[in-house]
């Protein structure tokens, strides 16, 4: 009928999810995407397994299209790049194995896109959960969390935790760095911007992730971290872009924790005590590879 408005036609959407030895994580990340309001016969997900001791295996009775493809190359940001190569929607969109995306994810961000056409990649929330009974270390990653909306609006990047675009746009901007094994997310989303890509915020896509509990598993975190950081100062990556907000010093960061409203008088301490570990092992990281040290590849 003349005049009459046609209904929009939905995009296909491929989520590419890295793992490395985490067939817990993956089982959960998959059921969480079979649960998606976005219709399923429009969603495919391709799990890359980065050369896993024991392959990664798809959970029994999924109700989703999935399959597994193998990255030799170590590095997620290399797993990504196969994830990539491989995938066929329209819409790419990005997670990793220990995330659980709730399940307006794909159809939260989809619907940015889809809204705000071609130059623009979404990026979701992303919350750190912790247990019950918190060890310090967890009380200290879920407070500080992924600043994802501060990450966006204020340093221009978003995690690859809860990321999306179209094809076309990643096709522009090129494949992940897998020269970096952290970080790559921050060079990502700055050579998007210095192609006229911008980053949006879709507060309403969220994923969840699980806050490490010990510290042990905090500190290797840290390092590769500090790996990445050093990586991104000594080569040819895009920089941070002007008159974008930067991170918290080391006294602004020890005043926020030792203030934090939503931590009791002791628990300050206790995430004081693990901020400073942590700091320190990053500083001594960054010393380690100044000195000529590689990184570590996980």
């Amino acid at each position: 009928m003349a005049g009459a408005a046609q209904p929009s036609m939905q995009p296909t959407v491929t989520v590419i999810v890295p793992a490395y030895d985490d067939q817990r994580g993956v089982d959960r990340c998959l059921r969480a995407l079979a649960r998606q309001s976005h219709p399923g016969n429009l969603l495919d997900v391709i799990v890359v397994d980065n050369a896993s001791p024991e392959p990664v295996r798809l959970p029994q009775d999924l109700n989703l299209a999935a399959r597994v493809v193998r990255c030799e190359k170590p590095g997620s940001y290399a797993a990504r790049n196969r994830g990539i190569a491989e995938a066929t929607g329209e819409i790419l969109a990005f997670t990793d194995a220990d995330c659980v995306p709730q399940e307006g994810w794909v159809s939260s961000l989809v619907a940015a896109l889809v809204l705000a056409g071609r130059g623009v990649l979404t990026g979701g929330e992303v919350v750190v959960t912790a247990s019950h009974k918190p060890t310090a270390v967890e009380l200290y990653q879920a407070i500080t969390g992924f600043m994802q909306r501060d990450n966006i609006e204020h340093r221009g990047y978003s995690v690859t935790a809860s990321l999306a675009g179209y094809r076309r746009d990643f096709e522009t901007i090129g494949p992940f760095d897998e020269t970096l094994l952290s970080g790559g997310d921050r060079e990502f989303s700055w050579r998007a911007a210095a192609k006229g890509i911008s980053v949006r915020y879709v507060p309403e896509a969220v994923v969840e992730t699980p806050s490490r509990r010990s510290l042990g598993a905090a500190i290797r975190q840290a390092r590769r971290v500090a790996g990445g950081r050093m990586a991104l100062r000594a080569g040819e990556q895009p920089k941070n872009p002007e008159n974008l907000r930067p991170g918290r010093s080391a006294l602004q960061s020890a005043a926020w924790i030792l203030g934090h409203p939503e931590l009791k008088r002791f628990d300050r301490v206790r995430v004081f005590f693990v901020a400073s570990v942590i700091y320190g092992a990053q500083t001594l990281e960054t010393l380690r590879l100044m000195l000529g040290g590689k990184p570590d590849r996980r």
